[in-house]
């Protein structure tokens, strides 16, 4: 389980710092925060486990550093914010299972069925402001961002969630699978036009 991707172990805060966010993303995508130990995140990081509370005093402060790093991540792979950026403009990216999003979206699941509560785990939540914003200018400024932008993140989640069973429910391959979820995508932007 160790981290094989630099021959070398960290060494100095800023090098193990990073190394122990990066193992945890790991771990906390695969088996959740609660499925991952201390020391199991010391490990892949290849560091001593008592390194975690000298540079995070805890391991809710790790999480913590976990899932702030990773919104703001997401929020940079969206790209800059453009003026007048729509909700065609984000979505396609935000639905997506892959990279970033996908691990922070996993990471965000497995913590709320632990029973975490995220307004603990994130100070700020720029993704969701983006699509408030982005759901006004689509829209229209009278639209309740607020409930647009919860629908969307429960429409992301729920297919991040149950990814699986809906593909072999549905009983098709990756690549039929990949054209089911970017028909998801055009039925979720056809409803929003509707949107009153």
């Amino acid at each position: 389980m160790a981290n094989l991707d630099n021959p070398k172990p960290p060494r100095g805060k800023a090098a193990v710092t990073a190394a122990l966010i990066a193992s945890a993303t790991t771990l906390y995508s695969e088996k959740g925060p609660t499925g991952s130990s201390i020391r199991d995140i010391a490990k892949h990081a290849r560091v001593n486990h008592g390194l975690v509370h000298r540079h995070f005093g805890s391991r809710e402060a790790l999480m913590i550093a976990v899932m702030e790093g990773l919104a703001f991540q997401v929020n940079a792979a969206l790209g800059p914010i453009q003026k007048g950026e729509t909700l065609h403009d984000l979505l396609p990216l935000l639905l997506q299972d892959q990279g970033t999003i996908g691990t922070h979206w996993r990471i965000l699941a497995h913590s709320i069925l632990a029973g975490e509560d995220p307004a603990t785990l994130q100070q700020d939540f720029p993704v969701f402001h983006r699509l408030v914003a982005a759901a006004k200018v689509s829209l229209g400024p009278e639209v309740n961002g607020e409930s647009v932008a919860t629908y969307l993140v429960s429409t992301g989640l729920g297919l991040m969630l149950f990814n699986s069973f809906f593909q072999a429910a549905a009983g098709q391959d990756d690549p039929a699978w990949k054209q089911t979820r970017k028909g998801v995508l055009a039925l979720v932007l056809k409803g929003l036009a509707k949107a009153p």
